[in-house]
C-alpha cells in the first residue's frame, strides 16, 4: 500500500502520544524509586511507581497500537479502538498523579501525550481508503 493509501495522520499523532506517555510514565517510575530506595518503605513511592507503570505501559501498547493499525488498515478499527482506551487509561492515571502530588501547573504538559494518543485513535477510527 502506497502512503496516501494509510493513515499517516493518525499513525503519527499515536506514535508521538505513545512516546510522549511512556517517556512521562518512566519519569514518574524513576521518581518513585527515588523515594523508596533512601528510606526502607514510603507509600508515596510506591504509589508513584505504580502510576508511572501504569501510564507507561499504555504508552507503550499505544506505540504498539499506532502501529498495528499503521501496518495492518483493514484491522485498523479494532487497534483504533485499543489506542482511545489506553490514552485515556493513562491520562486518567498521569491527571491522578498530579492530584497526588498538588502540581496542578502540571495539567497541559501531562495531557500532551495523551490528547495526541486520542486524536490518533479517533482519526484511525474514521479513517477510509480512497475509492479506486
Amino acid at each position: 500500500m502506497a502512503l496516501r493509501e494509510r493513515a499517516a495522520t493518525a499513525w503519527l499523532f499515536s506514535l508521538v502520544g505513545g512516546a510522549l506517555m511512556a517517556v512521562f510514565g518512566l519519569f514518574v517510575t524513576k521518581a518513585g524509586f527515588d523515594l523508596l530506595y533512601p528510606r526502607v518503605t514510603t507509600n508515596e513511592g510506591q504509589a508513584l511507581i505504580t502510576q508511572g507503570m501504569i501510564v507507561a505501559a499504555a504508552g507503550l501498547l499505544v506505540l504498539l497500537g499506532s502501529a498495528a493499525f499503521y501496518f495492518m488498515p483493514d484491522q485498523r478499527r479494532s487497534w483504533a479502538a485499543l489506542v482511545v482506551a489506553l490514552s485515556i487509561l493513562g491520562w486518567l492515571e498521569a491527571v491522578s498523579f498530579a492530584i497526588g502530588q498538588a502540581w496542578n501547573d502540571l495539567y497541559l504538559a501531562i495531557s500532551i501525550g495523551p490528547v495526541l494518543g486520542l486524536t490518533g485513535g479517533l482519526l484511525g477510527s474514521i479513517w477510509r481508503p480512497a475509492p479506486e
